[in-house]
């Protein structure tokens, strides 16, 4: 009787119901707060860089717009800096030229630079000495220099810009793709695919890359801050596009004038650089925790 009770209830036991995706994503949320800061940041920088003129209710090179050097008032939330220009116009729209320069120099160069990393991990021999050399010499200028020389050597304009900054993060995660790309070559399911006669290239494409690719959006969220900081120190310096943007808004003039008391013409443009970047690297950590099996909880 008491073995039919226990079968009786095994059978109506309810099934485990796995999570939806809404409740996981939900979860997934709550043990990572950091990364839903830098994810929030990041998406109101795109929106701001997208719909940025629609927003801003002056126009960025708008001179005279109210008295010069006039303090954060509720006309003029970021106040006026020496040419009577709204500073929150001009934040917006330098949200625009940011996203514009870091999205494409990281899709451009750290996109190229990974792909050459797990390229060289995955067939090795001369590939991955050719990668590895030119990676060594790019390190050998620091990275403020290396912009530098490829600013002047490709010319004004928002493309140069783009070049340099590309160029410059094009061996960025190389080496740690490569380690990754290593150890997933030596995988048993890679020997199985060979097994059955699948080409180097196909079990490359189909089988390596997917699994190598989560860190690869880690390593270019991260270096999505880093372009940030150089359009913005190219711009502080006066090698920047001849544009609005937070960089040139700190330039030296500014900084002189921030001296004297008038405070909101750089701190304003500081704070976005700021925050953008912070949020790209909270981003990027959170993703690396999420990925990676060992860093679960």
């Amino acid at each position: 009787m008491a073995a039919t009770t226990a079968a009786s209830r095994l059978d109506f036991a309810p099934a485990y119901r796995r999570p939806g995706p809404l409740r996981r994503l939900g979860r997934t949320a709550r043990q990572h707060p950091a990364g839903v800061f830098g994810f929030i940041v990041l998406v109101l920088f795109v929106f701001t860089g997208i719909f940025g003129p629609a927003l801003a209710p002056y126009d960025p090179d708008a001179l005279s717009v109210g008295r010069p050097l006039e303090g954060p008032s509720l006309q003029h939330p970021f106040g006026l800096n020496q040419n009577g220009q709204d500073m929150f116009s001009r934040v917006i729209a330098g949200a625009r030229v940011s996203l514009i320069i870091s999205s494409a120099a990281i899709f451009i160069g750290a996109a190229s630079g990974a792909f050459l990393g797990i390229l060289g991990g995955y067939y090795g021999r001369w590939l991955d000495y050719i990668i590895q050399r030119s990676g060594e010499a790019f390190a050998a200028f620091p990275s403020l220099v290396l912009y530098f020389m490829l600013r002047a050597a490709l010319g004004p304009g928002i493309e140069a810009i783009i070049a340099a900054i590309a160029i410059g993060a094009l061996f960025g995660g190389n080496r740690v793709l490569r380690s990754a790309t290593i150890i997933e070559a030596r995988q048993t399911y890679v020997e199985a695919a060979r097994a059955i006669g699948c080409s180097e290239w196909r079990i490359f494409i189909r089988h390596v890359v997917p699994n190598v690719l989560p860190l690869v959006i880690v390593i270019m969220s991260g270096a999505l801050g880093g372009a940030i900081l150089a359009e913005s120190a190219l711009s502080f310096l006066g090698l920047g596009p001849d544009v609005v943007s937070w960089g040139r808004d700190m330039s030296g003039q500014n900084l002189s004038i921030a001296r004297t008391g008038y405070w909101h013409v750089v701190v304003f443009p500081g704070i976005a650089i700021s925050l953008v970047v912070l949020g790209a690297n909270l981003l990027g950590d959170s993703l690396r925790d999420i990925w990676d099996p060992r860093l679960r909880r």
